[in-house]
């Protein structure tokens, strides 16, 4: 069975002949550069200067030969601007604060201020991100507190202001899954991001907190924000599957984090009030112009919500944060194991992954399996990127114990 058959099996709630693994097939379940160039030191794998293709969470391009020893059966039709505007071409060396050689796109000019901080500006000179002297990532550079005034933006304004993909884009998103299709026999995961509909950082000029607030106070504003966001996701949805829509197994439509540790970030009533018929518009749109699932990616506490996310329509949830509350993967798996597919959950990455002896990695991935597994539905993955620091031999031990415990029948 190729890796592309066995994804769509478990994606359409069928066993396959062995648990689907995805260890690096898309930005939120990729592995962070620092830790990727420690997994090539340990494998003696020379690939030259590894890329750094999503610099948000600074992931890296995984190669061929790490992706064929980790049994991966997912790669990732990355689109061609990932971060910041940032062009992924014309690649040009940097050093990671480690002091890792990579690959950054060519537009990356970063400057370094008198304490040692490293900004990424706009055009006109603003701040998007700041990475803190030998830091590993980029944050934000955002203000998260509550405005003195909350300044409501027009909805129409928002909405033009949310960029379509151009024609040069379209055309290289083209030619890129047409050669993954016909050259692979990976599933390939369509890496559209252009339907965030936010809850984190910045959304339409509110900081969270703001944003939060409205959600609470001003629900017919942010309705129409979200709608309005809604609707360009749509036309750039009609675009991209246009390009792709022939060659792509999943789509990813949304990274906004929904949960905390401790519960969801807001009411779900909210959630349903205002969210959901605006997911539903773009999984409808998708649903009916293609065959492709919809990928929905929300960090913590979410077990409130799974029910909203299947009536909007959603096929997939990531990343299946299970040591957050509520969210033990034999309640999962027995509630709305045969309505959505759990993409993630396999080795936490907060406590086993990093912290854990092979056994405690291996004994884990074998609990997983055990309960998310039966019946298709699932496809392995850790939960969120490996982050730097995370042994090399537990990335490795994860993806053989998934292969060695994960054959249908489950044991």
């Amino acid at each position: 069975m190729t890796s592309r058959e066995r994804v769509w099996k478990a994606i359409n709630f069928q066993e396959p002949d062995r648990v689907p693994i995805d260890i690096g097939g898309t930005k939120v379940t990729g592995i962070c550069i620092d830790a990727y160039v420690d997994l090539l030191r340990r494998l003696g794998i020379d690939c030259g200067i590894p890329t750094v293709y999503e610099q948000f969470g600074m992931v890296a391009r995984v190669d061929e030969p790490v992706r064929h020893r980790l049994h991966c059966d997912v790669i990732e039709l990355e689109n061609p601007s990932e971060a910041w505007g940032l062009e992924n071409k014309d690649w040009k060396p940097w050093k990671t604060g480690l002091g890792n050689p990579v690959l950054m796109p060519g537009d990356f000019s970063p400057v370094t201020d008198e304490r040692g901080y490293i900004y990424i500006k706009d055009s006109k000179g603003m701040p998007l991100a700041y990475m803190p002297p030998n830091g590993l990532y980029f944050e934000r550079a955002c203000v998260t507190l509550m405005s003195e005034k909350v300044v409501r933006m027009d909805p129409e304004a928002w909405q033009n202001s949310i960029p379509l993909y151009t024609d040069e884009h379209l055309g290289k998103l083209q030619d890129n899954a047409r050669l993954l299709h016909e050259t692979t026999q990976y599933s390939i995961h369509g890496g559209f991001l252009k339907g965030m509909l936010g809850s984190n950082g910045i959304f339409a000029g509110h900081t969270i907190t703001d944003w939060l607030c409205l959600l609470l106070t001003d629900k017919q504003y942010a309705l129409a924000i979200l709608r309005a966001t809604a609707e360009r996701a749509v036309q750039n949805l009609e675009l991209y599957l246009q390009a792709v829509g022939d060659y792509i197994d999943t789509i990813f439509i949304s990274g906004t984090d929904f949960g905390t540790q401790k519960g969801e970030l807001f009411n779900p009533e909210i959630f349903s009030e205002l969210y959901v018929s605006n997911m539903k518009l773009m999984n409808d749109y998708v649903h009916k112009h293609s065959r492709a699932k919809t990928f929905y990616h929300s960090c913590g506490s979410n077990f409130n919500l799974i029910e909203y996310f299947i009536e909007a329509g959603v096929d997939i949830f990531n990343p299946v944060q299970a040591t957050a509350a509520r969210m033990d993967p034999l309640e999962l798996k027995q509630r709305f194991g045969n309505r959505i597919v759990f993409w993630g959950g396999g080795i936490d990455t907060q406590t086993v992954l990093p912290n854990g002896t092979i056994d405690e990695v291996r004994n884990q991935a074998r609990e997983r399996i055990r309960a998310f597994a039966r019946g298709g539905g699932f496809v392995f993955s850790q939960v969120h990127n490996i982050q730097y620091g995370v042994p090399p031999a537990n990335i490795l031990g994860m993806a053989d114990a998934v292969l060695e415990y994960g054959k249908y029948p489950i044991q």
